[in-house]
């Protein structure tokens, strides 16, 4: 039996990735004078956002200013979210029979409040953790581990759904049930590589794995 269920955001939760990619271009392009590509930018994540752009453009005052310009630009552009087909019901199902919610994000707090608060889901999850909270990045367990302790469970009786092979290595290394979110295709094939314990095609399949 699960005493949890912890779940990624960008690409499991909701379409963010265009927009991340838009922000990084609109943010850091006009100084570098580059356009960046969904893989260019997918291949920088690990760091959250504001990590990302500080360890493409070292110079303080340069990346202070372009981190300024990203989160603005991902403010503004966020109507442009779409949240995946049957998350919400997933969520409300998976709340529905009591087990804590929570949240681990590569994203950093200022994007992650911007889309919870966008989408509707600031009350959401009992516990949230960042990658500005995380001392390591996904795929290291850490920040896995990091949610179960705030949720007071044990991290071996948790279920962690993402859709990257990141967190699906995390997962696995932080002993959790780990459920693939198949319905987004951007990592498919490598995740498939894997062979995750679970996947799920839609997310109605989630709360079916999370019940048995």
């Amino acid at each position: 039996m699960l005493d949890a269920v912890l779940f990624d955001l960008d690409g499991t939760l909701a379409d963010t990735i265009p927009l991340i990619v838009a922000s990084w271009n609109a943010a850091v392009g006009p100084i570098t004078g580059l356009t960046y590509s969904l893989e260019d930018v997918i291949s920088r994540f690990g760091p959250s956002d504001s990590g990302m752009i500080r360890r493409e453009l070292p110079e303080e005052a340069v990346w202070r200013d372009a981190d300024e310009m990203y989160h603005a630009y991902y403010r503004k552009h966020h109507g442009k979210v779409v949240v995946f087909d049957g998350v919400p019901e997933m969520l409300a199902a998976v709340r529905a029979t009591g087990l804590p919610v929570g949240l681990m994000t590569g994203k950093g707090r200022r994007s992650a409040d911007i889309t919870l608060a966008h989408l509707g889901w600031a009350g959401t999850f009992d516990a949230i953790v960042t990658g500005d909270e995380a001392e390591k990045p996904k795929p290291n367990p850490e920040p896995l581990i990091q949610v179960a302790r705030m949720l007071g469970v044990d991290p071996r009786k948790c279920a962690y759904v993402g859709d990257s092979p990141a967190d699906v290595k995390a997962g696995r290394a932080a002993g959790m049930k780990t459920i693939a979110a198949g319905w987004h295709a951007v990592y498919a094939e490598k995740v498939r590589a894997l062979r995750p314990e679970h996947w799920a095609e839609h997310p109605s399949e989630v709360v079916r794995i999370v019940q048995e």
